[in-house]
C-alpha cells in the first residue's frame, strides 16, 4: 500500500504515458463491455445498446445532480473537479495580487477605506474565540490557509526576485534600497546570496468590497537586507526602504461547472438513448401487431 501511494503522490505515471490514456478506454471495454455482451445475448446488438446507454446516462445524471447541487450532508461541487486537458485546479478559486493605485484597484472602491478592513478572526465573528478552538473551526482554518496563499502572491509582487535572485524592481527604488543597505551595513560583512527578502509585517486584513461583493485581502509588507560576517553566518535582516501595502481579490472560480457539464450530457444522453429505446420497443410491437397467422389448412372431406 506504501508503494501504491507513492506512486500515486509521486505521479510516477505521467498524464501523457500510454498506460494512462488506456485506462479509461480499457476500463470501459471490460467493465462497461461485459454488461453489454449480456445484454447483447438477450435483447440483440440494437436494443442491448439502448438498454445499456439509458441506464448508464441516467445513473450518470442522478450522480451528476449530487456531484452539482449536493444533498443532504453532502456539500455541492464534490465531484469532477476539472475536465479533459485542463489542470486540477482549473475551476479553482485562486487569489490575485495587485498594487494600490494600480487599473486593477480601480474596480475595488473599497481599497481606498483600509481602515475598514478587519483581521481574519473579526472578519468571521471569531474574535471571542480562543486561538486553539478557532483553529479547529474548518471555516477559520480553510480561509486562513487561503489566505496565506494570498500572502504569498502579495509578497512575490512586493519584491519581485528571479530565479537568480536579483530583485527586479525600477532604477529609483534600488537606489534607495541600495543606500539604506550601504548604510546599515556592519563592518567587515559581505551581502548574502539572497541579499533582498520582503516579509508581511503585520496581520492580514479581509473586507468584503462595498460595489462587487468580492472578497478582499491587505497586508503591509518590508524589504529586508541580509548581511554574512567572515564565516558565512547571517545577521540579522535589517529592514531598508520603507513598507507598503499591497491587496489580493478572491475569484471564487467556478467548481460547478464541470459536474454541470457532466450532467447535462449526461441528460442529453439518456434522452437519446430513451428515445431510441422506445422506438425500438415500437417497432417490436408494431411488427408483432402486422404478424398474420398463416391459415391452416382445412381437411378435405373424403367423398363419401
Amino acid at each position: 500500500m506504501t508503494e501504491l501511494l507513492f506512486l500515486a503522490v509521486e505521479e510516477a505515471i505521467p498524464a501523457d504515458h500510454p498506460a494512462a490514456i488506456l485506462a479509461v478506454p480499457l476500463g470501459l471495454l471490460f467493465l462497461s463491455g461485459s454488461i453489454y455482451l449480456l445484454l447483447w445475448s438477450n435483447y440483440g446488438a440494437k436494443k442491448g445498446a439502448a438498454i445499456y446507454g439509458t441506464a448508464f446516462f441516467a445513473f450518470g445524471f442522478l450522480i451528476g445532480v449530487f456531484w452539482w447541487f449536493g444533498g443532504p450532508g453532502i456539500p455541492p461541487n464534490l465531484g469532477i473537479n476539472h475536465l479533459p486537458g485542463q489542470s486540477v485546479d482549473h475551476y479553482q478559486p485562486r487569489w490575485y495580487a495587485f498594487e494600490p493605485g494600480s487599473p486593477r484597484a480601480e474596480f475595488f472602491p473599497s481599497t481606498d477605506q483600509v481602515e475598514d478592513f478587519e483581521p481574519l478572526a473579526e472578519h468571521l465573528g471569531m474574535a471571542g474565540m480562543d486561538e486553539e478552538d478557532r483553529q479547529a473551526n474548518p471555516r477559520f482554518s480553510s480561509l486562513s490557509g487561503s489566505v496565506d496563499q494570498a500572502v504569498s502572491q502579495m509578497s512575490d509582487q512586493f519584491l519581485p526576485i528571479d530565479e537568480n535572485n536579483v530583485a527586479q524592481i525600477g532604477v529609483e527604488r534600488r537606489s534607495v534600497l541600495e543606500d539604506e543597505a550601504r548604510a546599515q551595513q556592519p563592518e567587515g560583512s559581505r551581502r548574502a546570496p539572497d541579499f533582498y527578502s520582503a516579509e508581511d509585517v503585520g496581520e492580514p486584513r479581509l473586507l468584503e468590497d462595498r460595489s462587487t461583493g468580492t472578497l478582499l485581502v491587505v497586508n503591509e509588507f518590508q524589504v529586508f537586507a541580509t548581511f554574512l560576517d567572515e564565516d558565512g553566518v547571517p545577521f540579522d535582516p535589517v529592514p531598508v526602504g520603507p513598507s507598503g501595502e499591497w491587496f489580493a481579490f478572491l475569484d471564487p472560480g467556478a467548481t460547478w461547472v464541470p459536474s454541470a457539464v457532466w450532467t447535462l450530457i449526461s441528460l442529453f444522453g439518456f434522452a437519446i438513448s430513451l428515445a431510441w429505446l422506445d422506438r425500438l420497443e415500437m417497432r417490436d410491437k408494431r411488427r408483432d401487431a402486422v404478424e398474420v397467422e398463416e391459415p391452416e389448412d382445412l381437411a378435405v372431406p373424403i367423398a363419401q
